[in-house]
């Protein structure tokens, strides 16, 4: 006797024929049947956008769509009836203002530097030494990881874990839940 499922997994999401999971945790009232990973992260139904599994309340669910640079939200709706589009490859419209986006997803510097294309990452126009562009994401500030490590200003932090772990915390810090790091310098955090 042979059994069979239909069920897709894709970036870290598992789609199952009733349910819809996020690094093996249940998502709660995703829609298996509209679900769809859009990558980098994102993934959308009839009723939310997602993003690593959590929902993005303001995000439009109908407008939201990724180019193939990086996320884009042609509709987010911060106050309701307020509409502004949003590009995730620059995350703001300058240097020094955070985009609708930043707000929404609690990152409080705007401007990603990072890029991946043809299999190589970059910061700000470099290449980033030992960056495995299959894994790397954004994380926030000027902080990025893949599965193997850490990035600050494309430098590898040294002691850092990768994406699974390495989270941005706001104001130049991130951690990885053990280090601690603030512009890219280790600190110590009690």
């Amino acid at each position: 006797m042979a059994l069979t499922a239909s069920a897709q997994s894709t970036d870290g999401y598992f789609v199952g024929k009733n349910f819809v999971s996020y690094n093996d945790s249940l998502l709660s009232g995703a829609d298996a049947g509209t679900f769809t990973v859009l990558g980098h992260g994102y993934a959308k139904d009839n009723n939310h956008v997602y993003l690593n599994g959590k929902i993005l309340n303001y995000a439009d669910p109908a407008t939201f769509s990724l180019s193939d640079k990086a996320a884009v939200a042609s509709e987010v709706k911060p106050d309701g009836d307020a509409k502004q589009s949003v590009n995730q490859a620059n995350y703001a419209d300058d240097g020094d203002k955070p985009s609708v986006l930043d707000i929404i997803l609690g990152t409080d510097e705007g401007t990603s530097l990072y890029s991946v294309s043809g299999g190589t990452v970059s910061y700000n126009g470099k290449t980033v030494k030992k960056a495995d562009a299959v894994t790397f994401k954004y994380i926030g500030g000027e902080y990025g990881a893949d599965k193997h490590h850490a990035y600050y200003k494309g430098r590898i932090l040294g002691d850092a874990w990768g994406v699974g772990q390495f989270q941005y915390k706001g104001n130049g810090y991130a951690t990885d839940g053990v280090h601690w790091y603030c512009n890219g310098k280790p600190v110590d955090r009690d």
